[in-house]
């Protein structure tokens, strides 16, 4: 009887492994450069969590079987060194097992490759929103978009392999190893938003329609507004409900809004990916919510407010023209900006100006 569900046991262990490494063969399928940003294994990567229990609950199943074995064969004698073996014997293995993984865990990948093939068509072109050729760099977006003006490549015209050594005249910034779908993706992704947030200029109909300020209008990275109730509404990175609305003074001295920010749905140890390499997310820690304010503490216990020990991961999208690039973190025109940043919580602020 025990044997029969040791066995099955086993059996659901090995079908939750491989279950769980065809998801993570699916999720890299889709994701080319999912590799570059995950480590060996991490267990709040579902697929890897899927694999680590499926082996977990066959590797137990299996000792169990060798435990009922032991005991029925009396392996190692009827002495108390058969005892010790049979007692302690596989438990000890256990641990070891249990140890490697948890050092798998915690291990960081060194060998992922971080270079993308050197691969040029002069025949693919692909069509970039003009905000998004600045977000990926000019030399990505000119090979994107087939064109090649400042770009050397003197090796190639001379159609030699002597050309081809360390004197090649072959000059160019760092490439971006982005898919055109990833870009398209992104290109349709903020024309979306651009819609979505039109109506959100007025500041007042923003708040009017549930965003909270939670920051003071921060150099670089503006005043952040809130909407709550869409933190844990199961939308994640949907541009027709963004998160967070930014919102600076530091541009011209008026309230004005400069673009958005995502929230990922729980606190994970990996980013999402959704535009490959254009992504940008971040994360803080130790921060310190008071009213309309944010800063840094080191401990709960020194926050008079909300204390967030980590945040989930966020990202930045800019729906103005800025230098940065559309996911950057910091949009560097308002930092420090033209005009000071605001003083005072954009509601009191507004209510002064209506008086």
């Amino acid at each position: 009887m025990y044997y029969r569900l040791l066995w099955a046991g086993a059996l659901a262990g090995l079908v939750l492994h491989l279950a769980g490494l065809g998801w993570d063969v699916y999720r890299h399928s889709r994701d080319a450069s999912l590799a570059q940003r995950e480590d060996v294994l991490s267990l709040s990567n579902p697929s890897h969590l899927m694999i680590v229990l499926g082996t977990a609950v066959m590797a137990a199943c299996l000792l169990g079987i060798a435990v009922l074995w032991m005991k029925e064969r009396r392996f190692g004698g009827n002495g108390a060194l058969g005892s010790l073996v049979r007692g302690a014997g596989v438990p000890l293995v256990g641990v070891a097992a249990a140890g490697s993984i948890w050092l798998a865990s915690r291990a960081e990948s060194d060998t992922h490759v971080h270079a993308a093939p050197h691969v040029h068509s002069a025949h693919e072109t692909v069509a970039l929103d003009p905000a998004l050729a600045r977000a990926v760099g000019p030399v990505a977006a000119e090979r994107a978009g087939g064109a090649s003006d400042g770009h050397s490549h003197a090796a190639s015209e001379a159609g030699s392999a002597d050309a081809l050594d360390e004197g090649s005249a072959h000059h160019h910034h760092a490439e971006v190893p982005v898919t055109a779908e990833q870009l398209a993706a992104a290109s349709d992704f903020l024309a979306r938003l651009k819609l979505s947030i039109t109506p959100y200029e007025d500041i007042r109909r923003a708040m009017a329609d549930g965003y909270v300020q939670i920051t003071q209008d921060l150099p670089g990275i503006a005043a952040h507004f809130i909407r709550f109730d869409y933190q844990r509404d199961g939308r994640e990175m949907d541009p027709e409900h963004p998160d967070v609305l930014l919102y600076t003074k530091r541009l011209d001295g008026t309230w004005r809004l400069v673009g958005a920010m995502f929230l990922a749905e729980g606190v994970t140890e990996e980013p999402p990916s959704y535009f490959g390499p254009l992504d940008a997310w971040h994360y803080h820690e130790n921060l310190c919510f008071v009213g309309n304010g944010v800063r840094v503490t080191a401990t709960r216990s020194e926050c008079p407010g909300v204390f967030a020990p980590r945040t989930p991961w966020q990202l930045h999208v800019w729906t103005v023209a800025t230098a940065g690039g559309v996911f950057a973190h910091d949009m560097p025109e308002i930092s420090p900006g033209a005009y000071p940043g605001a003083s005072v919580p954009a509601a009191q602020d507004l209510r002064v100006q209506s008086r």
